[in-house]
């Protein structure tokens, strides 16, 4: 008793304490030899002490080894007057003279208390937040057999839990799932290789009345020693794909009505630039051709010509020029003339002629046999025309240049510069409406564009145009 590590205690037949081991001073806080010759009730919470003395005389009388308190919570008084939880063993004892005495052995469970009480408060949220959550739960074993639903399934399948229990999982699934469902876990359990387990994904669910609905499935494996268990999160999405069809529905009327906004901002600015040539431009080579003939009628007849003459000739040249770039500016004819192959070659030299940049254009020889329809070469050409119109205004750059080629069915864009790299922040702010518009314009024909910008290197434009080419030699 003297070294053993659980507090133990002897009683006589009248309840007095005649031993004490160390760890039971210990554990009551006792000096050493302070407990002799007390009632072994000093130990007990005040309360109790009438109810233990009637059960002590009763043990007396019939004394046997057992367990006190099976099934009931013990309490002890520490010498401080705290209490504590313990379970205590009786074992009867007889001296050599004939005396009856029980041996007591304690122990403190005051820990393992603590720790079964937060243990059940642990099992009891758990069991709240499954029987509350929001989403369906159904956990299954390592054959698909249900083994536990939550509320929110059966009202989400319209199934009530004793219909499921026991069933295959893939009754929750529309054909042709249901049927590969039992192969797929078969095969996970086979070769660990997983499809969904440890991941989400959009699937197909089927309720009771046969809807079939779209849904977020999230798969867990769980393990109880040799036991597998897989736990599925289930979501309803119909409402979120029903919006994100309208939304889709919506992005695309919207690129369409854009579209054609933009066929009519074409054809006005073809009209315009059409009218201004055939009558502003006549208008003015025509006031140039008078000039010109007083001019020469002077200089023949030997008399000196006004002045003004000869000032206003220069500045119906000028306009001229004025109205031919701004016509222009608002519909190349070349464009429409020679295709927009020709149009990038000629707008790269009109952007070297009027900014101190270099300008190159390269043009793949085998993309020259590529004819683009007018709006695709319209989209092609307009987005070219506002990446170098950003390099004149922005870039500061002393180099610039356009090539376009074609690789696996796509035609491919490229306008670089070497200036001072456009701003991340730029890109993604939506009022950047140039920029905006060139990925309207580029998403509309089913392509792609993307910006990058590296800071003191320039700026890199990239166009990726899904073609069918069927006439490239």
């Amino acid at each position: 008793m003297q070294s053993a590590s659980d507090a133990m205690l002897i009683a006589d037949g009248h309840g007095m304490i005649t031993v004490a081991n160390p760890a039971a001073e210990l554990m009551f806080g006792y000096a050493s030899g302070e407990l002799i010759g007390k009632p072994i009730e000093t130990l007990i919470p005040e309360r109790f002490h009438h109810a233990h003395i009637a059960k002590r005389s009763g043990y007396m009388e019939q004394p046997r080894p057992r367990n006190m308190g099976a099934g009931m919570e013990l309490f002890a008084r520490h010498h401080s007057g705290a209490e504590f939880v313990v379970e205590i063993s009786l074992s009867p004892l007889k001296t050599g003279a004939g005396l009856s005495m029980v041996l007591a052995t304690i122990h403190d469970i005051t820990h393992r208390k603590e720790a079964t009480a937060a243990l059940e408060e642990s099992e009891e949220r758990m069991r709240a937040i499954f029987e509350t959550a929001v989403d369906a739960i159904v956990t299954i074993d390592e054959k698909g057999i249900i083994d536990r639903i939550n509320p929110a399934t059966e009202r989400l399948f319209g199934y009530v839990e004793s219909e499921l229990i026991g069933k295959n999982v893939s009754v929750l699934m529309p054909a042709p799932y249901r049927d590969k469902h039992d192969g797929f876990l078969a095969n996970y359990m086979r070769t660990g290789e997983k499809k969904i387990i440890g991941s989400g994904r959009e699937v197909m669910g089927q309720r009771k009345d046969g809807t079939v609905f779209p849904m977020d499935l999230a798969v867990a494996e769980m393990h109880f020693g040799d036991r597998r268990m897989f736990t599925g999160m289930v979501r309803d999405i119909s409402e979120r794909k029903q919006a994100e069809k309208a939304l889709l529905l919506s992005q695309t009327e919207l690129r369409q009505l854009s579209a054609y906004q933009e066929r009519l901002k074409e054809e006005e600015r073809k009209r315009i630039a059409q009218e201004i040539h055939d009558e502003l431009g006549a208008l003015l080579t025509g006031i140039k051709a008078h000039v010109s003939v007083s001019i020469d009628r002077a200089a023949r007849a030997a008399t000196p010509s006004d002045p003004l003459l000869a000032e206003a000739l220069v500045l119906a040249d000028s306009a001229i020029n004025s109205v031919r770039k701004v016509i222009t500016d608002l519909r190349p004819s070349v464009l429409d003339q020679l295709g927009v192959w020709a149009a990038l070659e000629w707008y790269a030299d009109q952007i070297q002629g009027r900014a101190q940049l270099t300008c190159q254009c390269t043009i793949a020889p085998h993309l020259l046999a590529v004819e683009l329809d007018p709006d695709r070469s319209t989209m092609l050409f307009r987005v070219v025309q506002e990446a170098l119109t950003n390099v004149v205004r922005h870039a500061k750059a002393s180099q610039a240049a356009v090539y376009a080629t074609h690789d696996d069915g796509e035609i491919l864009v490229k306008v670089t510069d070497d200036g001072m790299g456009i701003d991340t922040d730029r890109l993604l702010n939506r009022e950047s409406w140039g920029i905006l518009g060139m990925y309207e314009r580029v998403r509309y024909f089913g392509g792609e564009l993307r910006i990058t910008g590296t800071p003191g290197k320039g700026t890199e434009v990239l166009l990726r145009l899904p073609l069918e080419i069927t006439d490239v030699e």
